[in-house]
């Protein structure tokens, strides 16, 4: 059976804005002399470079506050603010304070922050801060350990996740190729282009539309009314999917409003993108769109046609491709759930 590496030492970064003086200089002596190697800076961003070099056993960082009175409140509020900021800035370890005669006010306060512990080096002697310093720095390792085990098995699973939707996808594509060759027609998803379904009763509007998304190669279905546009909703689908991509709507329709339409065609197609085409600016209106979940306003009068046209274009073939995927990863999740079932069969004993 092969040795157990050995626990590294327990060492030590203190933060002394105003140096190692007096009292910390005797402590941080007594703890070299017991085997703890302590570096000694004065700013966060040294500490930071120190805890950097030893990122397997992240050192503990101590923070001198000793100027700092324990009964002022402002004081008090300084100490937390200190630990927060280590903490933001080095998240591997747990700072611990180092004080002189602090009160309990003090003590809590920076432990609440997030300190690892609180010496009191006017009251507590060489023994004591050593067991500190040890038990945060097994502490500290401890998750930085768990820390690299989990992130070690996070990428073992996306790995093995990846390897399966390419194992997948090249499946997939395979009985695509075998299926199209004993096909007469492909599949209208598979080759069918974007489409966008309009509702605007302005037949020439409509019409200037359609002209100007159909030079896009965009396939457009326009219908004067909401009434027309949902019942033909229903004809335009291949299963559960749609036939068409986008809804633009015109707010005022002659049977029903055009928020009313995008809800009823949204039962058809649960996901569909809609733009709302209006004349006014209606707050309430524009609520009730964002209530909605409508992806935008096309305003009336249509000043540059062929910029709204490009953008009603892309978004529509964003959209096609986002139905394409869904449907691919349907159609993964339809495998998987055969060859479970076959699985559990097997395990049963079933035939």
């Amino acid at each position: 059976m092969s040795e157990r590496a050995p626990e590294p030492s327990a060492r030590a970064v203190v933060i002394a804005p105003l140096g190692a003086t007096g009292s910390l200089r005797v402590l941080l002596e007594r703890l070299a002399g017991l085997g703890i190697e302590v570096d000694i800076v004065d700013e966060l961003s040294d500490a930071a470079e120190v805890v950097a070099q030893h990122g397997d056993a992240p050192p503990v960082l101590m923070l001198d506050l000793r100027e700092l009175a324990s009964e002022d409140v402002e004081d008090v509020r300084r100490a937390t603010d200190a630990v927060r900021t280590v903490l933001a800035a080095i998240p591997p370890c747990s700072p611990v304070v180092i004080t002189g005669e602090a009160d309990a006010a003090m003590i809590v306060a920076c432990v609440r922050a997030g300190a690892g512990d609180v010496i009191d080096i006017q009251l507590e002697g060489t023994a004591a801060a050593r067991g500190v310093v040890e038990r945060v720095f097994r502490k500290q390792r401890e998750r930085a350990d768990q820390l690299t085990q989990a992130g070690s098995l996070r990428t073992m699973v996306e790995d093995l996740l990846k390897d399966l939707i390419r194992t997948e996808r090249r499946s997939i594509d395979l009985e695509e190729q075998l299926a199209r060759k004993t096909r007469e027609f492909p599949s209208p998803m598979d080759t069918r282009p974007a489409a966008i379904l309009l509702v605007e009763p302005d037949r020439q509007l409509a019409n200037h539309l359609v002209e100007k998304l159909e030079a896009a190669e965009i396939t457009t279905y326009a219908y004067i009314t909401g009434d027309d546009a949902v019942r033909a909703a229903t004809n335009l689908s291949m299963g559960q999917l749609p036939l068409f991509d986008l809804a633009l709507v015109a707010a005022q329709l002659p049977d029903t409003d055009g928020l009313a339409t995008i809800q009823r065609l949204r039962d058809k197609a649960r996901a569909l993108p809609a733009f709302l085409m209006t004349s006014v600016h209606d707050t309430a209106l524009a609520e009730r769109a964002a209530d909605l979940g409508v992806v935008g306003f096309v305003h009336k009068p249509l000043s540059d046609l062929d910029d709204v046209v490009g953008r009603l274009a892309q978004l529509a073939r964003e959209s096609l491709s986002r139905t394409r995927e869904h449907a691919y990863l349907e159609r993964i999740k339809a495998r998987h759930e055969r060859v479970l079932a076959r699985y559990q069969r097997l395990s049963r004993g079933d035939s």
